[in-house]
């Protein structure tokens, strides 16, 4: 993966029941931080924490993704978007990447996403651009399970992916005793396209894809993200 303005990752792809997913990433770099413009007064506090991060513990080991949009980063911060899809039958997607700075593999990575948010059906998908703000302004609490992905259930999913390339998910195992909340948000118009900064906190269990037994348990994590409409 490189680091031009603007890329796109075809990621995850899946194909049961004929659906696929397509995750689009546009470089944070690429856009003012003009969206730090929410309350002070929440966990954590938008003002003084950089464009966006994902920070707290993991297996009791502190880890800090914070991007503050400086020659100086050493973490990549990319918007996800995209949608599931069977037919015209639409099923949108928003989240957001945070990567080491270490080409060319750009990892370790964590990600956080909100499945099946927006549904439209039909041909040409305006709608979803025109109702973002409201869109994004209520998202999911629960996370998903594979079954439930599958069958297009709206819900939050966390990834992660290690220095050496494993990756892991919440959508892999339990989430018993897991929790996100969104604590706050603002939103913006960056270089002419609709933006909303959402802040909040979150626990949860990544379970290796091969082996679910590797367990990445994250807790006191706190996150702070940039979603972008997906047209």
């Amino acid at each position: 993966m490189n680091i031009e303005n603007i890329y796109i990752c075809l990621l995850n792809t899946k194909l049961t029941n004929m659906k696929k997913l397509f995750l689009i990433a546009i470089a944070a770099m690429t856009f003012s931080c003009s969206s730090d413009d929410g309350p002070s007064n929440v966990t954590p506090d938008p003002q003084a924490s950089g464009y966006a991060f994902m920070r707290g513990k993991m297996n009791n080991v502190d880890f800090d993704y914070t991007v503050n949009n400086t020659a100086t980063d050493v973490f990549i911060y990319s918007p996800i978007g995209g949608y599931s899809g069977l037919d015209n039958k639409l099923w949108y997607r928003y989240g957001a990447s945070i990567s080491s700075f270490t080409p060319p593999n750009f990892i370790p990575e964590i990600m956080i996403g909100w499945d099946n948010v927006y549904y439209y059906s039909g041909v040409g998908a305006d709608l979803e651009n025109e109702q973002f703000y409201t869109t994004v302004g209520n998202l999911p609490t629960n996370f998903l399970t594979d079954n439930q992905s599958d069958n297009y259930s709206p819900g939050v999913t966390v990834d992660f992916r290690d220095a050496q390339g494993k990756f892991y998910s919440t959508i892999y195992g339990s989430q018993s005793g897991s929790s996100v909340a969104v604590t706050g948000s603002s939103q913006a118009v960056e270089m002419g396209i609709k933006t909303k900064t959402v802040w909040g906190t979150f626990s949860c269990k990544m379970y290796n894809e091969n082996n679910p037994a590797d367990v990445k348990q994250i807790t006191n994590g706190t996150f702070k993200v940039v979603l972008f409409p997906n047209n």
